[in-house]
């Protein structure tokens, strides 16, 4: 199946385009994040996602400098990726629907309604409130949260085709009986399971994903067999594009009574290479690693983690007296085509090589 042409799209999409702009113009914020703000729609039991043009690493939130065109590029990524993975023949075309049992007529269910402009429309889900104590000193968080007919659950969930560079695999390769070394591939996803509502996501053993998710095993081999089944269905659609799949996070959520895909599925969820150039985030790190306000990110980290703290980032901001300093031209050149880039090859299914040239001048 082609990808939609930037005229098939618009004819799609543009009958609501307008309302639906100005309703959510007109919607009262809930959340102001670092790269992207939640309001709540006329219906309450949906929201919008307003993307911006901020980006965000090492979880420190909104960092100096926007990216021009982020915002409206992760929406309309977000609505292609929906769209895809709920079209059972897009399965079929890929050889992969035996990979999904009956689901009704979707092939995954989703919390994506429609898109306006740089904001998507979702059906709203619950996030849990994890109380915290000190234990000898140490942070603890309670997951004992009373369930809500739609609710996320508090796991990030990763898979990985093999480790390339700055793959955080790559520092656990003890946990596997395997060889993993960088440049490593796999035919399979290996998929890996961490916290999603402590102050720093931590990698975590299947046994603990279980245990956070109240001792339901049946659910989290629901969520496993769920996020091999993507993982594959990801990776061979932007094969189709020419792309390669690295890895990637997704997030889920228990709405009554399925599971259900939420959040977002774009260059800032991904890790793809488009020949030797990895189109990702990455190269954003790359450019603070090392440097003084890295160290002392990770020296915030480990003090509050000494004191039983959460809140790291007053410790970087106040005590140690460290900002990020804003990116260099090249750099900024380089993100605002990742993002551009990922909407034209997929989006509008043309061939671009301009993050390719940007990246290659670092």
């Amino acid at each position: 199946m082609k990808a939609l042409a930037p005229k098939a799209e618009k004819a799609r999409s543009n009958p609501t385009r307008k309302r639906s702009t100005q309703q959510a113009d007109a919607m009262k914020i809930i959340y102001r994040g670092s790269v992207k703000n939640l309001y709540v729609d006329n219906n309450p039991e949906r929201l919008w996602f307003e993307y911006t043009d901020d980006y965000s690493v090492f979880d420190w939130g909104k960092m100096p400098d926007p990216i021009p065109g982020k915002g409206e590029a992760l929406a309309r990524l977000a609505e292609w990726f929906f769209r895809q993975l709920e079209d059972p023949a897009r399965w079929k075309a890929l050889g992969l629907d035996h990979l999904l049992p009956d689901r009704g007529g979707k092939a995954i269910h989703h919390h994506f309604l429609e898109r306006a402009d740089n904001r998507i429309l979702v059906n709203r889900v619950d996030i849990p409130k994890l109380e915290t104590t000190r234990v000898g000193g140490v942070l603890v968080y309670d997951y004992s949260f009373p369930a809500t007919p739609r609710q996320l659950l508090p796991l990030e969930v990763i898979f990985r085709f093999g480790a390339p560079k700055g793959s955080s695999l790559l520092e656990r390769t003890q946990w596997y009986p395997f060889d993993i070394y960088e440049g490593v591939e796999f035919p399979e996803p290996l998929v890996e399971f961490s916290t999603k509502l402590e102050s720093k996501d931590r990698v975590i053993p299947y046994q603990e994903a279980a245990l956070i998710l109240k001792g339901d095993t049946a659910k989290l081999k629901e969520i496993y067999t769920s996020t091999h089944a993507v993982a594959m269905f990801l990776k061979n659609l932007l094969a189709e594009k020419g792309l390669k799949l690295w890895d990637g996070k997704l997030e889920w959520a228990w709405a009554n009574g399925h599971l259900s895909l939420v959040d977002s599925i774009g260059p800032d969820e991904l890790r793809v290479s488009q020949g030797d150039s990895v189109m990702s985030k990455q190269f954003l790190r790359d450019f603070y690693l090392g440097g003084s306000w890295y160290q002392a990110v990770e020296k915030g980290k480990k003090l509050a983690r000494d004191r039983g703290l959460a809140d790291w980032k007053s410790i970087v901001e106040n005590e140690l007296g460290a900002e990020p300093a804003p990116l260099s031209a090249p750099f900024r050149e380089a993100a605002t085509a990742l993002y551009a880039d990922f909407v034209k090859i997929l989006v509008d299914g043309q061939k671009s090589t301009r993050f390719v040239e940007a990246v290659t001048k670092l």
